[in-house]
Protein backbone atom coordinates (compact mmCIF):
# COMPACT_ATOMS: atom_id res chain seq x y z
CA UNK A 1 0.00 0.00 0.00
CA UNK A 2 1.36 3.39 -0.92
CA UNK A 3 1.09 6.45 1.25
CA UNK A 4 -1.37 7.95 -1.23
CA UNK A 5 -3.80 5.03 -0.97
CA UNK A 6 -3.40 5.05 2.82
CA UNK A 7 -4.25 8.77 2.93
CA UNK A 8 -7.26 8.27 0.63
CA UNK A 9 -8.50 5.38 2.79
CA UNK A 10 -8.16 7.44 5.96
CA UNK A 11 -9.91 10.42 4.36
CA UNK A 12 -12.77 8.22 3.08
CA UNK A 13 -13.29 6.65 6.49
CA UNK A 14 -13.30 10.05 8.19
CA UNK A 15 -15.61 11.77 5.68
CA UNK A 16 -18.14 8.93 5.46
CA UNK A 17 -18.36 8.85 9.26
CA UNK A 18 -18.78 12.64 9.39
CA UNK A 19 -21.55 12.59 6.80
CA UNK A 20 -23.33 9.81 8.68
CA UNK A 21 -23.14 11.80 11.92
CA UNK A 22 -24.74 14.82 10.29
CA UNK A 23 -27.73 12.61 9.44
CA UNK A 24 -28.94 14.29 6.24
CA UNK A 25 -30.59 11.11 4.97
CA UNK A 26 -34.26 10.33 4.41
CA UNK A 27 -33.86 6.58 4.74
CA UNK A 28 -35.00 5.43 8.20
CA UNK A 29 -32.20 2.86 8.34
CA UNK A 30 -29.67 5.73 8.46
CA UNK A 31 -31.50 7.85 11.03
CA UNK A 32 -29.55 6.43 13.99
CA UNK A 33 -25.90 7.20 13.19
CA UNK A 34 -24.76 6.10 16.67
CA UNK A 35 -25.53 2.50 15.69
CA UNK A 36 -23.27 2.62 12.60
CA UNK A 37 -19.48 2.43 12.85
CA UNK A 38 -17.19 3.00 9.89
CA UNK A 39 -14.38 0.57 10.68
CA UNK A 40 -12.19 0.91 7.62
CA UNK A 41 -11.78 1.52 3.93
CA UNK A 42 -9.85 -0.22 1.19
CA UNK A 43 -9.03 1.58 -2.06
CA UNK A 44 -7.94 -0.13 -5.27
CA UNK A 45 -4.44 0.60 -6.55
CA UNK A 46 -5.76 2.84 -9.35
CA UNK A 47 -8.05 4.69 -6.87
CA UNK A 48 -11.12 3.94 -9.00
CA UNK A 49 -13.06 1.92 -6.45
CA UNK A 50 -13.22 1.82 -2.68
CA UNK A 51 -14.77 -0.61 -0.24
CA UNK A 52 -15.97 1.00 2.99
CA UNK A 53 -16.35 -1.40 5.90
CA UNK A 54 -19.05 -0.84 8.49
CA UNK A 55 -20.34 -2.47 11.64
CA UNK A 56 -23.92 -2.02 12.81
CA UNK A 57 -24.95 -2.29 16.42
CA UNK A 58 -27.56 -5.00 16.71
CA UNK A 59 -26.58 -6.85 13.52
CA UNK A 60 -29.08 -9.09 11.71
CA UNK A 61 -31.87 -7.34 9.86
CA UNK A 62 -30.72 -3.87 10.96
CA UNK A 63 -27.34 -4.53 9.38
CA UNK A 64 -28.93 -5.65 6.12
CA UNK A 65 -31.15 -2.56 6.03
CA UNK A 66 -28.23 -0.22 6.75
CA UNK A 67 -26.05 -1.83 4.07
CA UNK A 68 -28.85 -1.54 1.53
CA UNK A 69 -29.41 2.12 2.42
CA UNK A 70 -25.70 2.97 2.37
CA UNK A 71 -25.16 1.36 -1.03
CA UNK A 72 -28.22 3.19 -2.34
CA UNK A 73 -26.75 6.48 -1.06
CA UNK A 74 -23.22 5.75 -2.32
CA UNK A 75 -23.53 8.53 -4.90
CA UNK A 76 -24.31 11.07 -2.17
CA UNK A 77 -21.22 9.99 -0.24
CA UNK A 78 -19.09 10.14 -3.39
CA UNK A 79 -20.33 13.65 -4.20
CA UNK A 80 -19.59 14.80 -0.64
CA UNK A 81 -16.08 13.32 -0.74
CA UNK A 82 -15.52 14.89 -4.16
CA UNK A 83 -16.31 18.35 -2.79
CA UNK A 84 -13.84 17.97 0.07
CA UNK A 85 -11.02 15.95 -1.49
CA UNK A 86 -8.60 17.42 -3.95
CA UNK A 87 -8.63 14.49 -6.33
CA UNK A 88 -9.15 14.30 -10.06
CA UNK A 89 -11.22 11.17 -9.72
CA UNK A 90 -13.18 10.21 -6.65
CA UNK A 91 -13.46 6.45 -6.18
CA UNK A 92 -16.82 4.78 -6.51
CA UNK A 93 -17.92 3.51 -3.12
CA UNK A 94 -19.22 0.10 -2.10
CA UNK A 95 -20.27 -0.52 1.50
CA UNK A 96 -19.64 -3.91 3.08
CA UNK A 97 -19.96 -5.53 6.49
CA UNK A 98 -16.73 -5.69 8.46
CA UNK A 99 -16.32 -9.37 9.25
CA UNK A 100 -13.09 -8.87 11.20
CA UNK A 101 -14.96 -8.05 14.40
CA UNK A 102 -16.92 -11.32 14.26
CA UNK A 103 -13.74 -13.23 13.36
CA UNK A 104 -11.92 -11.65 16.29
CA UNK A 105 -14.73 -12.61 18.66
CA UNK A 106 -14.63 -16.20 17.36
CA UNK A 107 -10.87 -16.38 17.85
CA UNK A 108 -11.24 -14.94 21.36
CA UNK A 109 -13.87 -17.59 22.15
CA UNK A 110 -11.60 -20.42 20.92
CA UNK A 111 -8.65 -19.06 22.91
CA UNK A 112 -10.84 -18.92 26.02
CA UNK A 113 -11.88 -22.55 25.53
CA UNK A 114 -8.24 -23.59 25.10
CA UNK A 115 -7.26 -21.75 28.27
CA UNK A 116 -10.05 -23.51 30.22
CA UNK A 117 -8.99 -26.91 28.85
CA UNK A 118 -5.37 -26.19 29.71
CA UNK A 119 -6.36 -25.22 33.25
CA UNK A 120 -8.39 -28.43 33.60
CA UNK A 121 -5.46 -30.55 32.38
CA UNK A 122 -3.10 -28.75 34.77
CA UNK A 123 -5.53 -29.36 37.63
CA UNK A 124 -5.79 -33.06 36.73
CA UNK A 125 -2.00 -33.38 36.54
CA UNK A 126 -1.70 -31.64 39.89
CA UNK A 127 -3.88 -34.31 41.49
CA UNK A 128 -1.60 -37.15 40.26
CA UNK A 129 1.71 -35.37 40.76
CA UNK A 130 4.72 -37.16 42.34
CA UNK A 131 4.49 -37.43 46.10
CA UNK A 132 0.73 -37.84 46.00
CA UNK A 133 -1.21 -40.95 46.95
CA UNK A 134 -0.27 -42.72 43.71
CA UNK A 135 0.99 -46.32 44.01
CA UNK A 136 4.78 -46.71 43.96
CA UNK A 137 6.43 -48.20 40.90
CA UNK A 138 6.79 -51.96 41.44
CA UNK A 139 9.77 -52.36 39.09
CA UNK A 140 12.17 -50.55 41.42
CA UNK A 141 14.39 -52.49 43.85
CA UNK A 142 14.61 -50.98 47.35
Amino acid sequence: MTTRTARVEQMLRREVAALLLRGDFRDPALRNPAAISVTGASVSADLSTARVFIDVLGGGRAQTDVLRALNAAAGVFRTHVGKIARMRRVPSLRFETDESIARGAAIERVLGELARERAEVAADEGETSPGSDAAPDSTEDP
